[in-house]
């Protein structure tokens, strides 16, 4: 998982600003955890934006990026999934 934090430009409506970028190795049940509908759900009940896309991999169509920003728009997280 490649993960990258934005912070919102004060300046612009649009743009964004890299706060932070970090890749790790997670596991199949943490990748089903971010992933699933209800967790999504969940977090778009609370006042956030939880867009995902999927798209083919080697393990059938699935998740593969992912993108959050908080209920007051001021960051947003991407979170792009390699399989292997």
């Amino acid at each position: 998982m490649h993960k990258t934090e934005l912070l919102k430009n004060p300046d612009t409506k649009t743009t964004y600003f890299i706060r932070d970028e970090a890749s790790e190795s997670i596991t199949r049940a943490q990748y089903n955890n971010l992933t699933k509908d209800d967790t999504l759900k969940w977090f778009r009940r609370l006042g956030g934006s939880e867009t995902a896309e999927r798209s083919y991999t080697c393990r059938g169509y699935n998740v593969t990026k992912l993108t959050s920003t908080s209920p007051d728009r001021g960051i947003k997280i991407i979170r792009k999934f390699k399989f292997q």
